[in-house]
């Protein structure tokens, strides 16, 4: 019998990569106003067959998920790590260092934005990470070899990061990327109001009710979940970690001025106005189904059609699905980059 301690490793195996886990102690997110632990861990692939320099990706989770929990084994099916790995063999899948983003909040997630009511997570981000990345890895220094992709949140995220920082990230893979606020979110919204009307207004009262359990025994928990966490990363009031909702609590309108500042963190509008940057993009991929749950595919297009009117090339793809078949759909971000580098 031979036996050997595997350090790195998870209970499956990876053939084509090595796997490492970068811990940060952040600096940016110590303090932050929901008490979320400033030490994060980045589980990283590296090909395990060349020396590099090489491409760089990002990948950023769905709300409630976290890249790292990608690495966990599933019942008869390959997880996201496999599926690279498997993919990698086919020559459909990069040689790249894969960087899987540990970014999850109190709330679900972060928009892997900054916001005072959950942390500096965009700092987070391009501040501490990326540098990490550069110093301890062999990879590349062209900006058009480091991609940013993720979906539902995760493809929110990659728009906001690539469109915000282009020198950084010169190719976005999004796919069902949370925009179009109007359709995706204000229907939420609505679905939440009476839980805020009975909280009075208290962002306080309904973390105490997610952090003693009450939130999550609710028949649509993850809806008014799903809200609140948008509600941290959009609506932000002070720096103490409350927030706001852009309805009355009583009629249901909206308040204009809260409307106004959510709709600023909508994809539909801070794409247009970082054009300029979305110009230096190397890559855009933009994938989404036919039937999102949450409407998606009708701001995608939105988005694609802005990308259009200012002659910035990109490519949009849908498929015949739904939000909760994006999953699926990572392999066809790997093509994508795969074509692209090649």
């Amino acid at each position: 019998m031979k036996t050997e301690i595997l350090h790195n490793l998870r209970t499956y195996d990876v053939k084509n990569f090595q796997i490492e886990t970068l811990r940060i102690d952040s600096s940016v997110l110590k303090n932050n106003p929901l008490g979320d632990s400033a030490t994060r861990f980045n589980p990283v692939l590296i090909p395990a067959n060349s020396e590099g320099p090489w491409p760089v990706i990002f990948v950023l989770s769905g709300f409630t998920g976290n890249a790292p929990f990608y690495f966990n084994s599933k019942f008869n099916e390959a997880n996201a790590v496999q599926v690279i790995d498997q993919a990698f063999s086919r020559g459909e899948a990069p040689e790249a260092v894969y960087v899987f983003v540990d970014a999850l909040t109190t709330w679900g997630g972060s928009q892997f934005i900054n916001s005072p009511a959950t942390g500096n997570y965009e700092d987070y981000i391009v501040h501490e990470l990326v540098p990490f990345i550069k110093k301890k890895y062999s990879v590349s220094d062209k900006t058009s070899d480091w991609c940013v992709t993720g979906g539902s949140s995760g493809g929110y995220g990659a728009l906001h990061l690539a469109s915000k920082h282009p020198k950084m990230f010169g190719v976005v893979a999004a796919v069902a990327p949370d925009c179009f606020f109007e359709a995706s979110l204000l229907p939420e919204i609505y679905q939440a109001l009476p839980l805020w009307e009975k909280y009075k207004g208290s962002s306080m009262k309904a973390l105490d009710d997610l952090r003693n359990g009450k939130l999550t025994k609710m028949k649509n928990w993850h809806n008014l979940l799903n809200v609140f966490g948008m509600a941290a990363c959009y609506g932000a009031k002070g720096d103490k970690g409350e927030f706001e909702l852009p309805l009355d609590m009583h009629t249901a309108e909206k308040i204009p001025s809260l409307w106004e500042k959510w709709l600023e963190k909508d994809p539909l509008h801070f794409l247009e106005k970082r054009v300029k940057n979305l110009k230096h993009l190397h890559g855009i991929y933009i994938d989404v189904g036919t039937k999102d749950n949450f409407h998606l595919q009708y701001g995608s297009r939105q988005i694609s059609k802005l990308l259009k009117s200012h002659s910035i090339p990109h490519d949009y793809v849908e498929f015949d699905g739904n939000h909760f078949d994006i999953g699926d759909r990572r392999t066809e971000v790997w093509k994508f980059l795969s074509a692209h580098w090649r």
